[in-house]
């Protein structure tokens, strides 16, 4: 049982003082602060040790989701999971499309040979060439029971969607930090970017809220899914979900094809009729002529952590509100999925 789950019979008392690893966590991601340290690179490793493939990556994340101890709600769900089982992907560190999100989202964006650059800096090693590194992607759907309470949800997240994005968030820390640091006892020069002190969100010129490693960006590179008019990634198992991604000193084979069209799964991109996460959205953040309004986004976001702590007394801001109660929550859109079956069959 998780220390964050002890208190089976009350909520925390004054959650603005008392949720600490809440308050850690959001100013984590802000400030780049609170993270344990890097672990060191074992330099002292038998010849003969295994060299660790794709199934090895896919068969421990799926694992550790799963059956890891911090993959449960608090109080009152207890005993409840977090995530469904995850998908995984690779994406090779030398792919050029690192050199256009440098341009996309901007050149405050690291590619992994950069991230990786100072990881081996630390290390005292030289860093390897980036055609000789992989980023590791991976996707955890949220739950049923989540996605249909926060469907029902109106102006606010619900209960379970704001346990998810604090709990979810730390589990996928915790698990990334528990893979790399078992990674380096290896030998093998790995890093998670966002547990770094080099990590942190803030306005960036032109594209506004942002940070310096997109989960989403890496996921769609690694041919996990697409963008939605939400932004939200449209996976096989829909845009309901927390992202993860970290960066190994291996040769890994992607598995999927990245599709060219970076809204090939959203219904609205593809012209059919939809807008559904338009409608969701309680403050017009989405619209068809102007898209995802990231600045309206965000200031509802941020009075969300009032009302989460106030609600249901953790340390936390989020909304979700148009990734559930829409065509794409759980899959790509059935008419969608139909023309790609169709064309892949050789169909007209």
């Amino acid at each position: 049982m998780g220390k964050r789950r002890k208190m089976e019979k009350r909520y925390r008392y004054v959650s603005f003082l008392s949720d600490i690893e809440g308050m850690k966590n959001a100013i984590g991601e802000m400030r780049g602060m609170f993270f344990p340290k890097q672990p060191l690179l074992n330099r002292d490793i038998p010849k003969d040790t295994p060299v660790l493939n794709e199934e090895w990556f896919i068969r421990t994340l799926t694992d550790k989701i799963l059956h890891h101890p911090e993959n449960g709600m608090e109080y009152p769900f207890f005993g409840e999971p977090i995530f469904d089982p995850p998908l995984v992907d690779f994406v090779r560190g030398n792919d050029l499309i690192f050199d256009q999100f440098k341009e996309i989202i901007g050149p405050h964006h690291f590619t992994p040979w950069e991230i990786m650059k100072w990881q081996a800096e630390k290390n005292g090693v030289e860093p390897p060439d980036a055609k000789d590194i992989s980023v590791v992607s991976f996707v955890m759907p949220i739950t049923r029971n989540t996605k249909k309470d926060n469907a029902a949800a109106g102006d606010w997240p619900s209960e379970r969607w704001a346990q998810t994005r604090l709990l979810g968030e730390i589990l996928s820390q915790t698990i990334v930090r528990e893979i790399v640091t078992d990674l380096m006892g290896k030998g093998i020069l790995s890093v998670s970017p966002d547990v770094t002190p080099n990590f942190n969100k803030k306005r960036y010129p032109n594209v506004g809220w942002a940070s310096p490693w997109s989960h989403r960006h890496i996921a769609y590179a690694a041919g996990l899914g697409t963008f939605g008019m939400q932004d939200f990634l449209i996976t096989e198992k829909g845009c309901a979900h927390r992202l993860g991604s970290f960066v190994v000193n291996l040769k890994l084979k992607p598995n999927r094809q990245r599709p060219e069209d970076i809204h090939a799964y959203c219904l609205h991109h593809q012209g059919k009729k939809c807008l559904r996460c338009a409608k969701r959205c309680p403050v017009n953040a989405i619209t068809a002529e102007n898209a995802h309004d990231k600045e309206t986004c965000y200031q509802k976001v941020a009075q969300s952590l009032k009302y989460c702590n106030k609600n249901y007394h953790i340390f936390i801001y989020g909304c979700g509100l148009c990734a559930t109660g829409v065509p794409c929550e759980s899959g790509i859109p059935e008419s969608i999925r139909k023309s790609m079956e169709s064309k892949s069959s050789g169909k007209k």
